[in-house]
């Protein structure tokens, strides 16, 4: 679509990176993603730059963690999980799975609006080290939802975190001792005690680095799968003569 609004007349394309994160969220509390090494396998076997090639026409930008570069407790020095097939399945093996495991992953057909796509992709790439993955879809968006919250997802579920809050994300998600609503069996008293630390703490640079430090040990957990976070794309008529400003959080201005 994007393509062909581009090459209209009379009409330009504006593009803008989004605080949102396309992930699928694991279940922690029964299944193969338990252990931790099937959960950083996982991340290891799929080639993010292809799926955002191949699924969003290249608009989307990888994810380090469970945060964008919006968010204050990003931090950009963390390493991703670089596309390497052959860790993924030692990884497996270590854990003691070999070939033919088996995946379940759980996806809207909305929100992310090609969830079913990005799943049959990730499905083909997880093949090649010998993964076999059904994709179950759903099209009753706010049911999902409501699935979601309910903790009774099958082995991984779609979903895009929206918050632009860091304090929102990783409490909601992340700390054991809140079990907020996307919560979905993650253990760490270490990063429960940084956020509570962090909640705390008036000093803006100091909480920072307490949102960074949680934010490292959560990638290294892998408690989701960290795919990217989309673009977003508006098409503007040559005729708006007023300048346009685009926000993090998809609100548009006019000056």
């Amino acid at each position: 679509d994007a393509k062909e609004i581009a090459s209209a007349d009379g009409v330009r394309l504006v593009t803008s990176d989004s605080s949102v994160c396309a992930v699928f969220i694991c279940n922690l509390f029964s299944g193969i993603f338990t252990d931790k090494r099937v959960r950083q396998a996982l991340n290891h076997a799929l080639d993010i730059d292809e799926l955002i090639k191949t699924v969003m026409s290249g608009a989307g930008r990888p994810l380090n963690g469970p945060l964008t570069p919006y968010h204050l407790g990003c931090d950009p020095s963390t390493p991703r999980y670089d596309y390497r097939p052959e860790k993924a399945r030692r990884l497996l093996k270590e854990a003691g799975l070999g070939s033919g495991l088996q995946l379940i992953l759980d996806v809207p057909t909305v929100m992310p609006d090609r969830a079913p796509q990005l799943a049959a992709r990730m499905a083909e790439q997880y093949a090649r080290i010998g993964i076999d993955t059904e994709v179950r879809e759903f099209e009753d968006r706010p049911a999902y939802a409501e699935m979601v919250r309910s903790k009774e997802i099958d082995d991984a579920c779609c979903f895009d975190s929206s918050p632009l809050s860091t304090y929102r994300v990783l409490r909601e998600k992340f700390h054991s001792g809140y079990h907020g609503p996307w919560w979905m069996g993650y253990e760490s008293t270490q990063v429960n005690d940084l956020l509570d630390r962090a909640a705390e703490t008036p000093s803006f640079g100091v909480r920072r680095e307490l949102y960074q430090d949680a934010y490292g040990r959560i990638r290294d957990d892998a408690p989701w799968i960290f795919l990217f976070s989309p673009r977003r794309l508006w098409a503007v008529r040559e005729t708006v003569d007023h300048h346009l400003a685009t926000r993090a959080d998809g609100v548009i201005r006019f000056d």
